[in-house]
C-alpha cells in the first residue's frame, strides 16, 4: 500500500508554479450557468473551458475573488448589512478539474519520493464523457488547502462543487457548521438517488457521502468527499462526487492508487459508473454530461436554501429533502 501524503505549506510553494495569467472565469461578467435559480447564482466552469477541464488554481481564483466581496460586505455597518436588499446573493462554482492531488491544512511534511509519486505520469481514457478524452496523459498538480482532514484527488469524471455564501446571511435560514455540512452531504445523495437510485449514508466520524449496501463484497466505499472552511461564517470549498472516474487499476490510470484517500486505511473509492456496472454488469455507452448533473445538484441545494426543511434527507425514500 502506497504511503499516507503528507505536505507542508512551504513544500507546496515550492512546486506551485508562480500566476502567470489571470483566470478568465475571475470576470463577474461570465454567464450563469443556471438561469433559473431564483436565488443561487450558478457557475459551472467546465461550460467555458475547450476540453472541459479547468486548472485547480483557476476555480480557486474565482472563489476567493467572490469570498473576498462577501467578506467585504460583511465589513459595513450594520444597518447596511443587515438589510436583506443590500446583501450578496449565494454562489456556487462547479467544475471539473484537471488532475490536482490536495491536503490538508494540518499534514505533516511530504517528503521528495511521495511528492514525485503522486506527480507520475496518469494516463486519462474517458470515453464516455461527454467530451471524450482518449489517452490523455497529465502531470497531477499538488495543492495544499485550508480545509480539514487528509490528501485527496480532483480531476477528470468527477465533479466539484464550492458554494461561496455567508452561513448567517437575512436571506436565508442561518446554518450551523454541521448543518452546513449536512446539506452539502444530504444534497449530494439525493442527487444519487434520484437521478441513479444509488443509495448512500453519511458518517459523524467520516465526512462524506459513503456506500455499503450489504450485497457487495467490497464493502464500505466513498463515492463523495467533503471539505470546507469557513472565515467569518463566509464559506469555501465543498464537496466532490465522483461520476466516471477511474476508481480500479494500477496508479498508472487510477489517480487513488498512489495514496491512502482522506487517510482511511481500509476504505474504498467508488463512481457512479462503478455503482451502476457493478448493479448491471454493463458499462455506460451514453455520454456523461456532467453540466446536466452539475445544474439539478444546484436546483436541489437552492431548495435547501429556500427551504430549511430539505436540508436534510432520508435514504429510505421518505425524507424531507423530497
Amino acid at each position: 500500500m502506497p504511503p499516507r501524503v503528507a505536505l507542508s505549506r512551504s513544500f507546496i510553494f515550492a512546486i506551485r508554479p508562480p500566476p502567470t495569467r489571470t483566470a478568465r472565469w475571475a470576470s463577474s461578467k461570465s454567464r450563469l450557468s443556471s438561469p433559473d435559480l431564483s436565488l443561487l447564482r450558478h457557475r459551472h466552469l467546465s461550460d467555458e473551458s475547450p476540453d472541459g477541464l479547468v486548472p485547480y488554481d483557476d476555480a480557486e481564483q474565482l472563489q476567493e475573488k467572490l469570498r473576498s466581496e462577501f467578506l467585504s460586505w460583511k465589513s459595513r455597518p450594520e444597518l447596511s448589512a443587515s438589510v436583506p436588499a443590500n446583501c450578496p446573493r449565494p454562489h456556487l462554482i462547479s467544475f471539473e478539474s484537471t488532475p490536482t492531488y490536495t491536503l490538508g491544512r494540518r499534514q505533516e511534511d511530504l517528503t521528495p519520493n511521495q511528492a514525485a509519486s503522486l506527480r507520475r505520469d496518469l494516463q486519462v481514457d474517458l470515453v464516455h464523457r461527454h467530451r471524450p478524452l482518449h489517452g490523455r496523459s497529465f502531470i497531477p498538480d499538488i495543492r495544499k488547502t485550508n480545509r480539514g482532514g487528509l490528501t485527496t484527488y480532483h480531476g477528470p469524471g468527477q465533479i466539484v462543487f464550492w458554494p461561496v455564501l455567508d452561513m448567517h446571511s437575512p436571506l436565508y435560514a442561518r446554518y450551523g457548521v454541521a448543518s452546513y455540512a449536512s446539506h452539502l452531504e444530504s444534497t449530494t445523495q439525493r442527487l444519487l438517488a434520484e437521478m441513479f437510485g444509488i443509495r448512500t449514508h453519511i458518517s459523524r466520524d467520516e465526512p462524506g457521502v459513503w456506500i455499503d449496501d450489504g450485497a457487495s463484497s467490497r464493502g464500505e466505499r466513498k463515492i463523495a468527499a467533503l471539505g470546507v472552511h469557513h472565515r467569518r461564517h463566509v464559506t469555501a470549498l465543498g464537496i466532490a462526487l465522483n461520476i466516471d472516474i477511474p476508481v480500479v487499476g494500477d496508479a498508472h490510470m487510477n489517480p487513488w492508487a498512489r495514496f491512502v484517500p482522506c487517510g482511511l486505511d481500509g476504505k474504498l473509492v467508488t463512481s457512479v459508473a462503478a455503482e451502476l456496472q457493478s448493479a448491471t454488469n454493463t458499462s455506460q455507452q451514453t455520454p456523461w454530461d456532467l453540466s446536466l448533473l452539475a445544474a439539478r445538484w444546484a436546483k436541489m441545494f437552492e431548495e435547501g436554501l429556500l427551504d430549511a426543511s430539505k436540508r436534510t434527507f432520508d435514504a429510505t425514500g421518505e425524507g424531507r429533502s423530497r
